[in-house]
C-alpha cells in the first residue's frame, strides 16, 4: 500500500540472512511488489538539495487511519549522500538507511536501543517499477491559489493520473527540483509524476495523495526545513559493526 517504504524494504531484503541464498529476490519482489532491482551503474550526479527536513505522514484506508502510521521520516542530504531515519509507532528499534550516491554503496543501520548496533553494507541498487512507462502522463495544473506555510508563500498544484490525484502546496522561494529529489527517495506521488513535474517550480511543504478509487489516502507535512547545510554525523558509521553482504541471487543482473 505505502510506497514510501519501498527503498527501505528493498534494502532489508538485500540484507537477508545467508539461509536465503537460493531465493531469487528479484522474482519475489516482482511477484509481490511489482518492482525489480538492479545494480546502480548510472553516472554520479550530485544531489540538488543540501540540507535536511522532517516529514510527518499519515495513511488512510476506506476513510480510517491505518495502524501503520503516523510515520515520521527525517531526511538528510549532502552532495553525494542521503540518510533516512523513519519512526513508526510499532518499532522500538532505530533504523537508518544511508545511500552513498557516488561510491554506489547503501547501508542499513540498526540500533536496538540496548547498545547493540549493526550496519549491513550492500552495493547500491536501483528500484525499478515494472509499470513505469506504461501509464499515461499526469495532467498537471498549477493554480492561482496560495497560502503561507511556515513563512513560505506556497502555490497549490494538482497532478492527476490513472493512479490517483496528488495535491501539493509548493513553496515558491525554495529552489529544489521536486521531481528529481522525490525520484531519489522513491516516494508515493513523486514516483507517479516525475515527468509531469519536470518544469514545476518550488518544493511542497504539504501534500496529499488519493488513489483513483478513493480508498487510499496519504497526507504529508514537511517541517524543520534546513537549507544549505547538513549535519555530517547523519552519515556516520561510528559505533556500528559493519558487515558487507553479498548480492542475493537475481540481483547481479
Amino acid at each position: 500500500m505505502h510506497h514510501f517504504t519501498t527503498s527501505i524494504a528493498a534494502v532489508m531484503l538485500l540484507c537477508a540472512t545467508p539461509s536465503m541464498a537460493q531465493v531469487d529476490m528479484n522474482a519475489v519482489l516482482q511477484q509481490h511488489a511489482g518492482i525489480r532491482m538492479e545494480p546502480d551503474k548510472d553516472p554520479f550526479v550530485p544531489n540538488a538539495f543540501i540540507g535536511s527536513f522532517t516529514m510527518d505522514m499519515r495513511f488512510f484506508e476506506n476513510g480510517k487511519e491505518s495502524t501503520d502510521g503516523p510515520a515520521t521520516s527525517t531526511i538528510h542530504s549532502s552532495a553525494d549522500k542521503f540518510a533516512f531515519d523513519t519512526q513508526v509507532p510499532q518499532m522500538k528499534e532505530r533504523v537508518r538507511t544511508i545511500i552513498d550516491q557516488k561510491e554506489k554503496w547503501q547501508y542499513l543501520l540498526m540500533d536496538d536501543g540496548s547498545g547493540n548496533r549493526m550496519a549491513m553494507k550492500t552495493r547500491k541498487m536501483k528500484v525499478i517499477r515494472e509499470e513505469e512507462g506504461n501509464g499515461n502522463a499526469a495532467d498537471v495544473q498549477v493554480t492561482d491559489e496560495t497560502k503561507m506555510i511556515d513563512g513560505h508563500k506556497c502555490r497549490k498544484m494538482i497532478a492527476k493520473s490513472e493512479d490517483g490525484t496528488w495535491t501539493g502546496w509548493m513553496a515558491q522561494d525554495i529552489e529544489i527540483p521536486f521531481n528529481s529529489f522525490m525520484r531519489g527517495m522513491q516516494q508515493q506521488g513523486g514516483r507517479m509524476h516525475n515527468e509531469a513535474l519536470e518544469g514545476i517550480h518550488g518544493f511542497p511543504l504539504e501534500y496529499e495523495w488519493v488513489s483513483s478509487d478513493g480508498k487510499e489516502r496519504m497526507t504529508c507535512v514537511i517541517r524543520d526545513l534546513v537549507q544549505g547545510t547538513v549535519d555530517e554525523k547523519a552519515f556516520s558509521l561510528e559505533g556500528y559493526e559493519v558487515m558487507e553482504m553479498p548480492a542475493m541471487p537475481g540481483m547481479e543482473r
